[in-house]
């Protein structure tokens, strides 16, 4: 089978190679549940392996191998996408509805367009379907989107001072949580942690897996440990470097000191080295 993405950084979807002479960057036509629409072939996979893991959405049926008009037409679309997205949100303005749109396109064959939109809440859209239909003389359909997706559609720089990640190379977007933050040693300001969609970055995810793995070999914070035959608790971590910050000694004569984990025994519940310490 063929790995096909339709934008950039979009989903990718599957078909059968058929008797099509098809290689990696080839464009094709192909009929999407969006319609028909021209796409990038990106990959080859073996059928077997993804044929469980993917539902009838993600296939789609090539019709034919793109040519020079085909691609002529798919940049007249855009332009003509745009003029529509300023009509349609004159339209919303009239209805006074509480929707922002985002961007419109139009399938390869003039068949729909689809409006994307953002709203806060459930919006009852059905007067501005009619009046869009009448205007443009085709099918209709508005889709709504989610804040990272909306980040997405346009050109931005991330704090790093690079391009968004879900823009240049992220097909996905992963579910990322206040743990996955803590998990690294981050401070939890959720200004400095999230991205230009308001939602927490998605590059916490990137060495999620590293720090996970390297925790297991951490004592916890709090956790008292025993450090050059004296009782400690450890009061920080550095996880990558697999180090620690100990408070040693009697209340009023607190010390600090930092060690690698390999310099210490860990303690269990009862007081006792636990297994495989060295003694």
């Amino acid at each position: 089978m063929l790995g096909i993405r339709f934008t950039k950084t979009g989903k990718l979807c599957y078909a059968e190679m058929q008797n099509f002479l098809l290689k990696s960057g080839d464009l094709v036509i192909a009929q999407t549940d969006k319609g028909l629409e021209m796409g990038r072939v990106v990959s080859k996979v073996n059928k077997e392996e993804i044929i469980d893991k993917i539902s009838e959405q993600d296939i789609v049926k090539i019709e034919r191998q793109a040519t020079p008009s085909d691609i002529k037409r798919q940049e007249e679309l855009k332009e003509k996408a745009k003029k529509s997205l300023e009509i349609c949100k004159n339209k919303i303005k009239k209805y006074n509805l509480d929707m922002k749109l985002v961007f419109a396109t139009y399938t390869l064959d003039e068949s729909k367009v689809i409006f994307y939109f953002t709203a806060e809440q459930r919006v009852d859209f059905r007067d501005l379907v009619k009046e869009l239909a009448n205007e443009f003389k085709t099918r209709i359909e508005l889709r709504q989107i989610g804040p990272r997706d909306e980040v997405k559609s346009f050109p931005s720089l991330g704090t790093c001072g690079k391009e968004l990640c879900c823009r240049t190379f992220l097909p996905d977007f992963e579910s990322v949580t206040i743990k996955t933050a803590k998990e690294q040693g981050l401070q939890i300001n959720m200004q400095k942690l999230s991205g230009c969609c308001g939602k927490l970055k998605c590059c916490l995810k990137y060495e999620e897996d590293i720090y996970k793995e390297k925790l297991k070999t951490l004592p916890k914070m709090n956790e008292i440990i025993e450090y050059q035959g004296e009782n400690g608790k450890v009061v920080g971590q550095d996880i990558l470097a697999q180090k620690l910050k100990l408070k040693l000694g009697q209340p009023g004569e607190e010390r600090f000191v930092f060690c690698h984990v390999d310099e210490v025994k860990r303690i269990n519940k009862k007081g006792s080295k636990e297994e495989g310490s060295e003694e």
